[in-house]
C-alpha cells in the first residue's frame, strides 16, 4: 500500500523560507507528480511489510520434552532468512535515487519518497531462530559511497517500525551458530564511527527474545547476546523482553539519542555459565563504545534514556564503559534476586579502567526513582559492592580529562530478605534523598560505602543490619533469612579520598534484643592516607541509636574506626561537625585519661578524675568541658595549659580547648 497525499512542494518551500503562510494563501499546495521525488513531507502513507515464510512453533521429539535439534536448526535457518528478508524489503521500499543537482536538499537526499515510513508486522507466535539481521549500509538505501568517503547523508533515517507484540524468538546453541553472536542485530556493521553512517530512526516494539531452556534460572542458557544495537541513532526499544542468555541481554554499542522503554531483561549476563568469561564480563544491559585497534573511541553511547525497565536475576546487571555519556535511568528496577551471585559488582559504571586510554570518563549519568535489590550475601571477606564507580584523577584544562559525574536521586536500595549488602565503592558520585536498607559488611571487608574523592550523600537514610545473613540458606517459602555471615559488622562510611561529604544523614542502628547487642561496627572509618576536607554534618543520633550505650561508654557501634595503627585523631582528613541533640552524656576517661569528642562542641565529664587529652577531633575543633559532680584535673602533655602543667577545674568552671595540627604533630591548646 503506497498512497500519495497533497503536500507543499518542498523545494519551493525551502527556496522561500519564512513565507510558508503566504505561499499557502497563494494556492501553492499541489499534489506531487511521479517525478517529484522530494515533494513529499513525512506525513505521507505508511507501507506495511509482513514476515513471510516463517515457521512458527518449537519442534520437540515425539512424546518427549527433548528438543529435536536437527528440526530446530532447519526451522531456525528458514526463519532467520524470512525475518532478515522482511528487513531487506523494508529498506527497498525506502530506497531513493539521489536528488537532482539543483535541489536544495541534495546533501540530504534519502527518504523523501512520498511515504512516512514502513511498518514490519510479525504474526504472534514462537519462532526458532538463529539471527534476525537488520544490518543496514548506505548501499542498501541506494546511496553511493558513504559519509566517510565524503558523501553527506545526514537524513538517512529509515523510519521503520517493527510491530512484534506476542512474538517470541527462541534461540539455541547448535553447530550452525556462532558463540557470542547476537540473536537480534540492528545497526550499520560498516560504520567507521565518529557519528558517520549511523543507522537512524528505528522503533522495535513488543518483541521477546529468549534462550531455549527448561529452567531459565537453573538450566541451559545459550552462549549468545540477546539483542545488539550497533552504531545507530534515534532508536526506540519499547516493551521488549530478553531472557536467558549467558552474555548480554541488551547491548548498545556506539548508540546515541535513543530510548529503552518498559524493557525486561532476565537471567542474562551470567559469566558463571561460560567456559571462559570475556573481559569485561557480560552484563544484562551494557552500554559500550566502539573503539579502534588502539583503544580510542570511535563512537560512544550518549544521550540514552532507559525508562521503566526491569533487570532481574542477572549475575552482572548493568555496565557503562568509560566513554559513556549523558545516560538517564528513570523509574527502573535492578533486582539481583535470591540466590544470584556476582564475582564482581553487579552494577559497574566506568570500571574497570581502559588501560589503553587514560582519558576516558563516564560523564553525566543519572538514576532517578530507581530501585536496587540484593538478596544474597556471598564470599564473606571479599563480597563486592553492589555498585562500583570507576575513579579518575582530575587532569585539569582539557575537556577529555573532565571528572566523572554520577547522580542518584530519590533511589531505593533494598534487601527484602535480610541478606545485608555493601552498597557502593567509588568516587565522583552524588546521592540525594536516597534510602539504603541492610547496610553491612564482614570483618576484613571495606565498609558499606567505600568513598574515594568527591562523593556526596545529602539527606539520605541508612539502616544498619543487626547481623549479616547469606540470603541463600533460609526458607524461600517462609522468607526467612539465611545463615549468619561470620564476622558480621555494621561499618557505614569509609573515607579514603578527599572532599567526600555525608550531609544530614538519618542512621538507624538496631537496638539490643533481649539484652544482646547487635554486630559491632562504626559510623566512619578513616583509611590510612585519607585525603583532606571530608565532612560529616547534621547527624541527629538521639532517636536512632547513639554509638555506644548512650552513657559515653563504648558500645558495639563506634563513632570512628582508624585503619592506621596508633592514630587517635581525625585531623584535617575528616571534619565531623557537631551532632545535634538535647542530651549530653557524662563521659568517662579511658585508661590513658582521654575521652572522645567526636562531633561534640561541649562535653560533661565524670567528676573526680584526671584528664590528659581528647580523641577523635578534627583540626580546629573547639570543645568546652564541664565537670559533673566533683572537680576534675587536667594534666599537661597533649594538653597545652596556660602557664602550668596541671589545672584543677571545679563544677562551676568551663574550660575550653582548641585542637591545633601542625605537620605530623598536634596538640590541644587551652583557650
Amino acid at each position: 500500500m503506497n498512497r500519495s497525499l497533497p503536500a507543499l512542494d518542498r523545494r519551493r518551500f525551502l527556496a522561500t523560507a519564512g513565507s510558508g503562510a503566504a505561499l499557502a494563501a497563494a494556492g501553492v499546495v499541489t499534489a506531487p507528480t511521479s517525478g517529484a521525488a522530494h515533494a513529499q513531507t513525512s506525513t505521507g502513507a505508511v507501507d506495511v511489510i509482513t514476515v513471510d515464510g516463517a515457521i512458527p512453533g518449537i519442534p520437540y521429539r515425539t512424546r518427549t520434552s527433548i528438543l529435536d535439534v536437527a528440526e530446530y536448526a532447519r526451522r531456525a535457518q528458514v526463519n532467520s532468512a524470512a525475518f532478515t528478508n522482511a528487513w531487506t524489503r523494508a529498506l527497498q521500499r525506502l530506497a531513493e535515487v539521489p536528488a537532482p543537482a539543483n535541489s536544495p536538499a541534495s546533501g540530504n537526499s534519502v527518504n523523501w519518497r512520498p511515504n512516512s515510513g514502513v511498518v514490519i508486522r510479525v504474526d504472534p507466535g514462537f519462532y526458532a531462530i538463529d539471527q534476525w539481521s537488520m544490518a543496514t549500509r548506505p548501499a542498501d538505501l541506494g546511496l553511493p559511497g558513504s559519509e566517510s568517503e565524503g558523501h553527506q547523508y545526514g537524513e538517512w533515517s529509515v523510519r521503520i517500525t517493527i510491530e512484534a507484540e506476542g512474538v517470541v524468538l527462541v534461540a539455541k546453541d547448535h553447530q550452525g551458530t556462532s558463540v557470542g553472536s547476537p540473536v537480534v542485530y540492528l545497526g550499520n556493521p560498516d560504520s567507521p564511527g565518529g557519528s558517520r553512517d549511523l543507522l537512524k530512526r528505528v522503533t522495535l516494539r513488543g518483541l521477546t527474545v529468549q534462550s531455549d531452556g527448561d529452567s531459565l534460572q537453573g538450566g541451559y542458557v545459550a552462549d549468545r547476546i540477546g539483542m545488539l544495537v550497533h552504531q545507530s541513532q534515534e532508536i526506540r526499544l519499547e516493551q521488549v523482553s530478553v531472557f536467558g542468555f549467558a552474555r548480554e541481554g541488551i547491548r548498545l554499542e556506539g548508540v546515541m539519542d535513543s530510548t529503552i522503554d518498559a524493557a525486561v531483561v532476565g537471567w542474562c549476563g551470567r559469566p558463571s555459565r561460560l567456559a571462559t568469561a570475556p573481559d569485561p564480563l557480560p552484563f544484562g544491559l551494557s552500554l559500550t563504545s566502539t573503539r579502534d585497534s588502539s583503544g580510542a573511541i570511535l563512537e560512544n553511547c550518549n544521550a540514552v534514556r532507559v525508562i521503566d525497565s526491569h533487570l532481574e536475576f542477572c549475575e552482572q546487571e548493568l555496565y557503562l564503559d568509560r566513554g559513556t555519556r549523558h545516560v538517564e535511568f528513570i523509574g527502573c528496577k535492578f533486582e539481583h534476586g535470591w540466590g544470584t551471585t556476582s564475582a564482581q559488582s553487579p552494577i559497574s559504571i566506568g570500571s574497570p579502567a581502559n588501560t589503553r586510554s587514560a582519558h576516558d570518563r563516564v560523564l553525566e549519568i543519572g538514576f532517578t526513582s530507581c530501585m536496587f535489590v540484593q538478596n544474597t550475601y556471598v564470599n564473606a571477606g571479599s563480597h563486592p559492592s553492589h555498585i562500583v564507580v570507576g575513579e579518575v584523577t582530575y587532569g585539569g584544562g582539557e575537556a577529555a580529562a573532565a571528572k566523572t559525574a554520577i547522580t542518584f536521586s530519590g533511589c531505593h536500595f533494598s534487601v527484602p530478605d535480610g541478606g545485608g549488602e555493601r552498597w557502593f565503592t567509588g568516587g565522583d558520585t552524588t546521592f540525594v534523598g536516597c534510602d539504603f536498607a541492610g547496610c553491612g559488611n564482614a570483618e576484613g571487608e571495606p565498609p558499606c560505602f567505600d568513598l574515594g574523592n568527591d562523593v556526596t550523600f545529602d539527606d539520605c537514610r541508612f539502616a544498619a543490619v543487626a547481623e549479616l545473613h547469606d540470603g541463600v540458606t533460609g526458607s524461600r517459602r517462609a522468607g526467612e533469612p539465611g545463615a549468619a555471615v561470620p564476622g558480621s559488622r555494621a561499618d557505614l562510611f569509609r573515607f579514603r579520598g578527599g572532599a567526600s561529604r555525608v550531609i544530614n544523614p538519618v542512621i538507624y542502628f538496631p537496638p539490643p534484643t533481649e539484652g544482646v547487642h547487635t554486630s559491632p561496627g562504626s559510623v566512619a572509618t578513616l583509611a590510612g592516607g585519607a585525603g583532606d576536607a571530608n565532612r560529616i554534618a547534621g547527624w541527629h543520633p538521639a532517636f536512632y541509636g547513639l554509638p555506644g550505650d548512650g552513657s559515653g561508654r563504648p558500645g558495639p557501634i563506634a563513632a570512628v574506626r582508624y585503619e592506621e595503627t596508633g592514630r587517635t585523631q581525625l585531623g584535617s582528613s575528616l571534619v565531623w561537625e557537631a551532632m545535634s541533640g538535647a542530651s549530653t552524656p557524662v563521659l568517662e576517661p579511658d585508661a590513658q585519661g582521654r575521652v572522645s569528642v567526636c562531633g561534640r562542641e561541649q562535653i560533661r565529664v565524670q567528676g573526680g578524675r584526671t584528664y590528659r587529652g581528647f580523641t577523635d577531633a578534627y583540626a580546629g575543633q573547639v570543645v568546652r568541658v564541664v565537670a559533673d559532680g566533683e572537680p576534675i584535673t587536667f594534666v599537661g602533655g597533649s594538653l597545652v595549659l596556660k602557664g602550668t602543667q596541671t589545672l584543677r577545674a571545679g563544677i562551676a568552671d568551663m574550660t575550653s580547648f582548641v585542637f591545633y595540627t601542625y605537620g605530623s604533630g598536634s596538640a590541644w591548646f587551652q583557650l
